[in-house]
């Protein structure tokens, strides 16, 4: 179901950016910047509590190696996942071939933990827990809403490059599927008892990513609004709307 509604999420939110992009353009800022508010107060009230008390010691370690790699990844994708690319000039196809694969390996590896989790949570606690868990659908949520603004810049981007239709949808649809396929896959990996300890270090390592996009879009967009009051205000509604979700 979480795959799915994901799925749609991306391809609709994609397609109403292309049938809606001068509207999208608008509120662009405003959109970013209640997503990653809403995603830092999920991620601060939910989901950094939820890593330690598994009272691994070593869990820091991974959240700082998820921030490292998201900054490794950057240098792929051109920062795509924070709402722009950090570059000038013409791109060309293999360019932006580089650059699709750094999003979508982003977008793979922040999936592994939206089904991993249950799984080794139904090892530990054996009949105890219901593997729709809360913290699942938390975890979830905060990469949907990280997610819908990702798929609106995507389409832009192709826009702007004068990508055809069919190849715009073909990017949109392939992206769409590259975190479903994460989870997937680390759903598969915590059936394998050597992998039963990982989940709460890939949520960790992918954690230290989100934590990398949220807190540069806030002080980013922060930084360069015209309008800083109605900007910090936007950010506080979306941390307030995180906190009341769950």
């Amino acid at each position: 179901m979480m795959l799915t509604i994901l799925i749609i999420s991306v391809i609709g939110t994609g397609f109403l950016a292309d049938v809606f992009g001068r509207y999208f353009k608008n509120y662009r800022n405003h959109i970013l910047s209640f997503s990653v508010s809403v995603v830092l107060s999920l991620i601060c009230i939910h989901i950094i509590p939820e890593i330690f008390s598994h009272h691994e010691h070593t869990l820091g370690y991974y959240l700082l190696a998820g921030f490292i790699l998201q900054i490794l990844l950057e240098l792929l994708s051109k920062g795509i996942e924070h709402g722009h690319v950090h570059h000038h000039g013409s791109i060309t196809k293999s360019q932006l071939a580089v650059i699709f694969i750094g999003l979508c390996t982003h977008a793979f590896i922040e999936g592994i933990p939206i089904q991993s989790f249950d799984t080794y949570q139904s090892h530990v606690h054996a009949n105890e827990i219901n593997l729709e868990s809360s913290f699942s659908w938390i975890y979830f949520t905060a990469i949907l809403i990280h997610k819908l603004p990702i798929a609106i810049v995507l389409m832009f981007f192709l826009i702007k490059l004068e990508v055809s239709t069919l190849k715009k949808y073909l990017f949109l649809v392939l992206f769409s599927l590259t975190t479903p396929l994460g989870a997937i896959i680390g759903e598969q990996l915590m059936l394998i008892e050597s992998f039963h300890e990982w989940s709460p270090r890939f949520l960790a390592l992918t954690t230290g990513m989100l934590l990398h996009i949220t807190t540069l879009l806030i002080f980013e967009d922060h930084n360069h609004s015209k309008d800083k009051f109605k900007n910090l205000f936007i950010i506080i509604i979306g941390i307030v709307f995180g906190v009341c979700i769950f």
